[in-house]
């Protein structure tokens, strides 16, 4: 249940119509581009990367180990350190102030 999990997080809800088969078991099968579907980007351990263009491809490849998501930027991150910046440009600024004036 867990990897289904990870596919309908990554990939999208299940279609409606869709046949689970396994696609290991034929080495011709070519994957489909399906216009209704919105292009997913996938990365695996190494951060490779791969543009998958139907839930088909996307549900083979989260199977077989493309479900790492590179670690996504947390913005309050660069909020704190733009705040730190600013009190220490603040203090410096201050202190530089009173230097100049105070000769």
């Amino acid at each position: 249940m867990v990897e289904e999990e990870l596919i309908v997080k990554i990939c999208g809800e299940y279609p409606q119509s869709f046949v689970d088969f396994d696609i290991n078991s034929d080495p011709n099968f070519i994957f489909e581009n399906d216009i209704n579907y919105e292009t997913v980007q996938l990365f695996d351990y190494d951060t490779n990367t791969v543009f998958v263009n139907s839930f088909t491809e996307c549900q083979h490849y989260v199977k077989g180990g493309w479900s790492f998501l590179p670690e996504e930027r947390n913005e309050d991150y660069y909020h704190d350190i733009l705040f730190n910046l600013s009190i220490l440009f603040t203090f410096v600024s201050i202190f530089t102030f009173k230097k100049v004036f105070n000769k």
